[in-house]
């Protein structure tokens, strides 16, 4: 690959950027739809409507300390935090109206689907009951096997419908050509993304999970733009420089190496780094690994037929698969990455990830000689519970149980 500056490339899928492509789109006409993680946005992308993802917002507020005044807006209309942290700070978003960044504009459709969160069908009748929104509900039967034809079948008629509600509700017709582009882009960002996730096979592994933790946004919210395929392309080519010469975030030499079960907790990101300092450093989660990028059979998007492919990779959910499926994975993860321990974040707010961590855990004890697991309990956006001085005695403690298995 020609010499690039990734830098720069980086700069065109930051968050920030991310808002103020939202803003331009809203100012030139383009339809903004509210859309839930795991929509695929290959096709909005290639119908000229700009989607905006509350639940990345969610993240990207707890992220930076500022997700406190949309907790609030959802407290004051009812919504305590039994209910999960992302529901309540996207629609503090919504019924602000603001973004950690500025105002949002005005959306023109929403659409959701059950495929990867239960939640998102009584969440965005939500929106669509304050925001008076046209709104698309894509539809996907409970099942423990999504991968089956069946499932992929029907969930591509599923895409194929929300392309006729995008078109039966804004002036966006899809060109098919535009299409197989957009599919081509976004399947080289996942291609990308799987290779950088190959790298950390290497001992030591050069990437850390800290900064997977925003490096992965445009993999969320942005396929399917040639910005995004260029970022990965570079990214993946950087950290492949680092491997050869040896880099690793852990310091003082990587001593161990973790899997994190769970979405990032956003608010104490920095205990990352905490495992980092002690020479830790995580080489393999399903958030990832498995969660994003092209997942399909081959590892590719097929550009011939663009909506099976996508119906594929977007029914391919994790929490949607049994105890013995997950654990195939993470029984697979642990040699091929040489793990010396599993965190494991048990999730308030994420209950489809977090069921069946303790029978997973025993599986994963009873297979892999009684390898050392950590529990953390809280929730992924709301800091409310969760204490750090707590996080770090519990950290230095299984450290020492990493570094008696080493002795």
């Amino acid at each position: 690959m020609a010499e690039v500056d990734l830098k720069a490339i980086q700069r065109k899928v930051t968050a920030g950027a991310s808002y103020r492509k939202m803003i331009a789109a809203a100012e030139a006409g383009q339809p903004i739809c509210l859309a839930s993680a795991g929509i695929p946005n290959e096709v909005m992308h290639a119908m000229g409507v700009y989607p905006v993802y509350p639940e990345s917002l969610a993240a990207i507020s707890a992220g930076i300390g500022k997700a406190g005044v949309f907790f609030d807006e959802a407290r004051t209309r009812g919504l305590t935090n039994t209910i999960c942290s992302y529901t309540r700070c996207g629609l503090g978003i919504s019924w602000t109206k603001q973004t950690p960044f500025g105002p949002i504009p005005p959306p023109n459709i929403a659409v959701t689907d059950v495929n990867m969160c239960c939640l998102h069908l009584t969440w965005w009748a939500h929106i669509e009951d304050h925001l008076k929104l046209p709104t698309c509900y894509m539809d996907m039967p409970a099942t423990d096997a999504p991968d089956a034809p069946e499932y992929i079948d029907y969930y591509e008629n599923q895409v194929v419908e929300m392309v006729r509600f995008i078109e039966t509700n804004t002036p966006c017709r899809l060109d098919m050509d535009k299409l197989r582009a957009s599919v081509k882009h976004s399947d080289l960002a996942g291609y990308y993304w799987t290779k950088m996730m190959e790298l950390r096979r290497n001992r030591p592994s050069p990437i850390s999970f800290r900064a997977l933790a925003g490096q992965i946004l445009p993999l969320v919210t942005a396929l399917g733009e040639p910005d995004t395929s260029d970022y990965y392309e570079a990214l993946y080519y950087q950290y492949a420089q680092d491997a050869k010469e040896g880099k690793t975030p852990a310091h003082g030499g990587e001593k161990y190496r973790l899997i994190w079960n769970g979405i990032p907790i956003w608010h104490h990101l920095q205990l990352i780094d905490y495992f980092q300092e002690k020479g830790a450093n995580f080489v393999w989660e399903p958030y990832t690994s498995l969660t994003w990028g092209n997942k399909t059979s081959s590892g590719r998007l097929d550009l011939d037929r663009p909506f099976h492919t996508l119906a594929e990779k977007y029914t391919n959910i994790l929490s949607n698969k049994p105890i013995a499926r997950r654990f195939e994975y993470f029984d697979r993860a642990i040699r091929d990455y040489a793990v010396d321990g599993l965190v494991m974040f048990s999730n308030r707010s994420c209950r489809p990830m977090s069921i069946g961590q303790h029978q997973l855990g025993q599986l994963i004890k009873e297979r892999h000689d009684d390898l050392p697991i950590l529990i953390f309990e809280g929730d992924q956006a709301d800091p409310d519970g969760f204490s750090w001085d707590d996080a770090r005695t519990r950290i230095d403690g299984f450290i020492e149980v990493l570094e008696g298995r080493k002795t």
